[in-house]
């Protein structure tokens, strides 16, 4: 809340005392005591009176001439009326019996917040009022002469908001009404609109009320932004307000679940084919197609809503990474926008052995999987490395943050094509004194360059970045939406909170986040739905449809991680006792825990492309066996993978899902080194 009060252009509390303006001219008494002229003071009004829309920035300003016949010319507020910030006013044309006298009136105020900061608000909407006062007199005060005037200023506000936004998807069959709150006590109203696919359900009425205002998008056949006006008069005043409307039809997207797909042929690793959901972001039927120019793929439909991509390692050339690109596009007379899926073929005639890289001190335990292709890659004091996922090889090394700094908070492109990273520099002043620059980057992992980010007005970490109805966000740990180069595009700060980990459902288009609450100790799994669009002023918004605690999870119990399937119909989880829940759209169910071999421990969670569950445990009773378990759709275990060897600190799946990497820290472990396992998953 505002505090500390108004500030003001002097410190008045009665008129005879200080004047706030006082004209530089003042006429001396010609005669001697016994002058007998008689002073006098006029002006062309007694009142004013000002109108100002509210949350419209507006200055009213009016000239008023004064004639005296005195010692000169006083100006300010009325002995019983306080200076009020909204209204100054000026002198100027002064004359030994006449000047011209502005008042200026504004409905935006500078006011002290908490922190002794400037700020500038609005005038509530409500109606002012106070008096300025015209005075003449000599110099001992024993002739006076003054004229008053009324000022008052009102601010109006007819309606709840400034503008009334649609947003929908071409092609929609409807998009929901919303309501507008018309202000007021006793007077009469009207509304009427100024186009004809927008309908309001009352158009009169007396006093407080609400319009319900419905668009009509059958008619549209394209995507786009239309505009229009809600009209509303209030009588008797004769005050109209003009409501803008816009109304937003994003463009069709059509929408794999998966735009990258990676595939792997060695001796002992074959996975050469994956099945890929294809939709789009709105609820028109749009029938599709799939092509591709590389010879060794092969694109194959499947009732129209699923896309089989095929690799022929017989063709595509050996011991190499061969490219493609699968387009997707309308088949119809319909606008959408084309799907790209990006797909990478890792053909060798080696056989793929497990490896251990040790003495790799990895910043903060952070591996990057690239989405593409057979690589990972990890931050080492100010360096970004990328080393191949089945050779162990050391591909690029590429040197970004200033010497004796830190390369960390990797985030990676979902098309792998880029990531972020910061680091934190510590400047020595001359006078020794230190200080932190944030510093972070855009990684081009196609060419390895990079670019400092210098115009970031995020206010928190980044944390992801997401694909929501086919475009990207930043996404930091409050929440907030932002573009690459994290210039912040919606944020709900009214309503934010720490977000533990978030996830996307990939086909539902949804995004869920964990809110561990330290405040009530109850941990919560909130579904969004996002509303995308290329035209109008929101590019992203998201709206809270479910917040759900799982029954099972007792207070002081948190959920440690998490993963939602693309279909968003379960979600698995790192927790003492729920670690499955499913959801049908509406309602949320806890099943508890999985089943699982006795005496296990749940360290670390990842999901896989067919958006399985793939949990890591350790055996209590030796700590060195450590179990990957894979959960099919039905929560049985489909696939479980040993592995002996230390505890780890962060894993990865490769983006063929063929290879685990293990991240081992020797902090835990004093006798061992930092080091970094390649652990085949294919049996």
């Amino acid at each position: 809340m505002l505090g500390l009060g108004i500030i003001m252009k002097e410190q008045m509390r009665q008129f005879y005392k200080v004047m706030l303006i006082i004209t530089t001219m003042m006429l001396q008494a010609c005669g001697d005591s016994g002058d007998k002229t008689v002073f006098s003071i006029s002006a062309d009004t007694t009142d004013e009176n000002f109108s100002i829309e509210y949350l419209q920035e507006s200055t009213s300003t009016i000239a008023i001439e004064v004639i005296f016949e005195g010692d000169g010319l006083l100006v300010g507020f009325t002995p019983e009326n306080d200076p009020v910030p909204w209204l100054e006013y000026r002198t100027e044309n002064v004359t030994d019996n006449s000047a011209k006298i502005f008042i200026d009136v504004t409905n935006v105020i500078d006011v002290i917040n908490d922190v002794n900061e400037i700020e500038k608000v609005f005038l509530p909407p409500d109606t002012y009022t106070t008096k300025i006062r015209l005075a003449t007199s000599n110099e001992d005060s024993s002739k006076f002469a003054s004229h008053d005037i009324d000022i008052s200023l009102l601010v109006w506000n007819l309606v709840d908001t400034q503008k009334v936004k649609y947003n929908g998807t071409f092609g929609d069959a409807s998009i929901a009404s919303q309501t507008i709150a018309i202000l007021g006590e006793t007077n009469e109203w009207t509304a009427t609109t100024d186009v004809d696919w927008l309908s309001l359900d009352v158009t009169s009425g007396v006093g407080a009320g609400e319009i319900v205002a419905t668009p009509d998008v059958s008619s549209f056949t394209e995507s786009g932004l239309q505009q229009g006006n809600i009209i509303i008069t209030e009588a008797p005043s004769g005050i109209t307000k003009l409501l803008p409307v816009d109304l937003a039809l994003d463009n069709v997207y059509l929408l794999a679940e998966q735009i990258t797909v990676s595939l792997t042929s060695t001796p002992n690793i074959s996975a050469l084919a994956t099945t890929v959901n294809i939709g789009n972001n709105g609820d028109l039927a749009v029938n599709w197609q799939a092509t591709t120019e590389a010879s060794w793929l092969t694109v194959t439909s499947i009732d129209g809503t699923k896309l089989q991509i095929t690799a022929d390692p017989t063709i595509a050339p050996m011991n190499d990474n061969s490219s493609a690109k699968v387009l997707i596009s309308a088949t119809q007379n319909t606008t959408a926008i084309s799907e790209t899926i990006n797909v990478n073929f890792y053909n060798s005639d080696l056989v793929v052995e497990n490896k251990v890289l040790e003495a790799l001190d990895v910043n903060n335990n952070e591996i990057l999987a690239a989405p593409l292709s057979p690589t990972f890659y990890v931050g080492v004091g100010n360096q970004l490395l990328t080393y191949h996922q089945y050779t162990g090889e050391v591909e690029t090394s590429l040197t970004v943050s200033p010497e004796g700094t830190v390369l960390e908070q990797l985030i990676m492109h979902p098309e792998g094509d880029y990531l972020l990273a910061k680091a934190i520099e510590t400047v020595i002043a001359d006078d020794e004194t230190t200080s932190e620059v944030v510093h972070r980057y855009r990684i081009n992992l196609v060419d390895s360059t990079f670019a400092e980010i210098l115009d970031a007005n995020i206010f928190f970490e980044p944390t992801d970045i997401v694909r929501l109805s086919g475009r990207y966000f930043v996404v930091t740990q409050t929440l907030e939406f932002a573009d690459e180069n994290l210039q912040v595009l919606f944020w709900d700060g009214a309503n934010a909170y720490l977000a533990s980990e978030i996830d996307v459902a990939a086909q539902a288009n949804t995004l869920f986040a964990l809110d561990n609450n330290q405040s009530t100790n109850l941990a919560s799994i909130k579904r969004y739905s996002p509303q995308v669009n290329d035209f109008g002023d929101d590019q992203i918004s998201i709206t809270l449809t479910h917040e759900y605690h799982p029954e099972s999870l007792s207070e002081e119990q948190f959920i440690f991680d998490f993963i939602v399937t693309n279909d968003e119909a379960n979600i698995y989880a790192v927790s003492e006792t729920s670690e499955w829940v499913s959801f049908d759209g509406e309602t949320f169910t806890d099943h508890g825990l999985l089943e699982t071999s006795e005496n296990v421990v749940t360290l670390f969670l990842d999901k896989n492309n067919d958006s399985q569950p793939n949990f890591l445990r350790f055996d209590i009773t030796n700590p060195r066996d450590l179990y990957l378990e894979v959960y099919e759709n039905q929560q049985t275990i489909s696939l479980t993978i040993l592995d002996q060897g230390n505890l780890p600190s962060s894993i990865k799946l490769s983006s063929d899902d063929q290879r685990l990497i293990i991240i081992v820290d020797s902090s835990s472990n004093l006798e061992i080194d930092s080091q970094v396992e390649l652990v085949t998953l294919s049996q």
